[in-house]
């Protein structure tokens, strides 16, 4: 499943507890370059990764240092987030009033929520840097 693919690539890209973008590149990730109207790069934009291989994209909150790490995903159907939640067996806290539910895992902050619309659903997964403790 590529949505869990890109999860896990997520925790590589915060393993040592800064976000790492080189980690992001040897796993076939590259940084997306957006444009203005007249072809000027922009600079101070969204940090979007796309993978050739994969739907999902990745935003970083930054491009060093702590942050996040966040997998956007479209999604088939609502079911996706459920079998998704199903992964982590019945370990997962309960939703909050947003419907996102956060927790750790493997030293890492991480959310999950389901995002989009009925007929557009999408998926959201967010990794913070790995804690030091």
């Amino acid at each position: 499943m590529q949505i869990f693919e890109t999860y896990n690539d997520c925790f590589a890209a915060t393993e040592n507890g800064s976000i790492d973008t080189v980690a992001l590149g040897s796993l076939g990730w590259a940084r997306a370059r957006m444009t203005a109207d007249d072809g000027a790069a922009i600079e101070d934009g969204p940090i979007i990764f796309g993978h050739s291989e994969r739907a999902p994209i990745i935003l970083l909150s930054a491009l060093e240092g702590d942050g996040f790490c966040i997998v956007m995903a479209r999604a088939e159907n609502s079911e996706v987030f459920e079998q998704f939640k199903q992964a982590f067996g019945d370990n997962l806290p309960d939703p909050d009033e947003n419907g996102a539910i956060t927790f750790f895992a493997q030293g890492h902050i991480v959310q999950i929520a389901q995002t989009g619309s009925r007929d557009e659903p999408s998926i959201r997964l967010a990794v913070g840097t790995k804690n030091g403790d």
